[in-house]
């Protein structure tokens, strides 16, 4: 229970963090990999280690491909791997969770792109400033990594006004739905 607990912390924070930033940082992949190591040497999951690696592999040279023509962004290739080892024994779900969150993202960009477009620019302004401020929150610079890394994009998103509406569409939201999906399948097969 804790395991699916901290899986779904580790999604949220990831979910802020690709819709503000763009960027699923790698500290969150490894803590999302060390958590599956955890729950494996536990006993908690890998009843299906090998179905589970291969086909995490597969999508992993597959999705790579895509980085490679500009299809899919580096970050989510990343965040594939260690969620659906941590999906073994649920990808179908994984796989309906992830398309239905990423036809509800998709529709939700379609209608309000504009306004999601200025929503990220004045989220990211906030926590800007509130990171470089005189009473900086350490534990929003943990919970954050990008924060210090976000000079560039700031400066970026204040300049970008024109054609607000054709954005990128950060998928790593769509990848934590599946997660998401995934944990509330196992918390319902244990009640």
């Amino acid at each position: 229970m804790l395991v699916w607990a901290v899986f779904g912390m580790i999604l949220l924070v990831i979910c802020v963090c690709d819709f503000v930033f763009f960027r699923i940082e790698n500290e969150y992949v490894l803590a999302l990999m060390a958590l599956y190591a955890i729950s494996w040497m536990s006993g908690i999951s890998g009843s299906n280690f090998y179905n589970g690696l291969i086909i995490a592999i597969a999508t992993f040279a597959g999705t790579l491909v895509l980085n490679h023509f500009n299809l899919i962004g580096g970050g989510d290739v990343k965040l594939l791997f260690p969620v659906i080892l941590l999906s073994e024994n649920n990808l179908s779900e994984f796989w309906i969770g992830i398309s239905v969150g990423g036809m509800i993202l998709a529709i939700i960009y379609l209608i309000f792109g504009r306004q999601i477009f200025f929503l990220r620019r004045s989220a990211v302004g906030f926590l800007y400033s509130l990171s470089r401020g005189r009473n900086k929150t350490q534990f929003l610079n943990f919970v954050l990594p990008s924060l210090s890394r976000i000079d560039k994009k700031v400066v970026a998103l204040r300049r970008y006004t024109v054609n607000a509406v054709r954005q990128e569409i950060p998928y790593g939201i769509a990848i934590a739905c599946g997660g998401f999906y995934v944990i509330f399948e196992n918390l319902l097969a244990r009640w």
